[in-house]
């Protein structure tokens, strides 16, 4: 089994280097010139993202090679992170919302699988470690960023509607709503990887539990932005509704980080 991980992702590292050179290719090319349906490197990048997710599998499923598993899926959540932030910003669909899904299912069957292995860490622990704090800790800034935004779009158009004179000094309704977007789904992104690469820190400290109020908060949180995110996609969520939503995230995100300092994880 392991070998076929090994070979699975050699295959993602050959795949994403044909990718990378499809779309070197394209950016030469001008948009006028190019092919009707051409889309640069995308077959070829989810072909690579398919087979790093063969390879997280295999290499999940097979415990003697433990740090190999963990290597391959800190790379498998920052992948997945990237995909799904750089593809809702330019291209939107409803396939998009399996991935925060498949983090979640990840976490959840890795913590349903639990044997704590309080061993010394190895190359693939540390960088899954490192992965699951740095998304999370970005995730908060996103969270605040997005819920700033979105608190202020809610009092400019309250101030708006009474015909406030300080309302034109604030930045516009379409801007903050811009920004609350984005930010939400650069949050989304970085919280499902933090999710995924965090399954790993349930494997290897006997201190970290799934029922952690921290980990319930994330995975609440990562439920509301995909519910959300659909119901944008699909126009039944308009700007207050995403402004709302935005704050809601940024609470969510902060009392995590607060339920942190009451009760270590790992």
């Amino acid at each position: 089994m392991h070998l076929a991980a090994l070979c699975a992702m050699a295959l993602a590292g050959l795949l994403s280097c044909i990718a990378a050179l499809r779309w070197w290719t394209t950016l030469g090319i001008p948009v006028e010139e190019r092919a009707p349906g051409s889309h640069g490197g995308t077959v070829w990048q989810g072909a690579a993202f398919a087979a790093l997710t063969v390879s997280l599998g295999l290499s999940l499923g097979d415990p003697g090679h433990r740090d190999f598993a963990y290597g391959v899926l800190g790379l498998w959540a920052a992948v997945a992170g990237l995909l799904f932030a750089t593809g809702w910003l330019t291209g939107p669909t409803r396939g998009l919302l399996a991935l925060p899904v498949g983090c979640m299912a990840i976490l959840l069957t890795m913590a349903g699988a639990a044997t704590p292995v309080p061993a010394e860490a190895g190359v693939g622990s540390r960088a899954v470690i490192v992965v699951h704090a740095a998304c999370m800790a970005a995730h908060l800034a996103a969270a605040l960023v997005a819920g700033g935004a979105g608190g202020l779009w809610l009092i400019t158009s309250r101030l708006l509607k009474s015909a406030q004179p300080r309302a034109l000094r604030l930045p516009t309704l379409p801007l903050l709503a811009t920004l609350t977007e984005r930010a939400l789904v650069v949050a989304a992104a970085l919280l499902m990887a933090g999710l995924a690469a965090g399954g790993a820190a349930l494997q290897m400290s006997p201190q970290v539990r799934l029922l952690h109020p921290s980990i319930l908060l994330a995975l609440l949180s990562c439920l509301l932005l995909v519910v959300a995110l659909a119901l944008r996609l699909s126009d039944r969520l308009g700007r207050r509704g995403l402004a709302m939503t935005a704050v809601q995230v940024m609470v969510l995100a902060a009392l995590g980080a607060l339920a942190l300092q009451v009760v270590a994880h790992g």
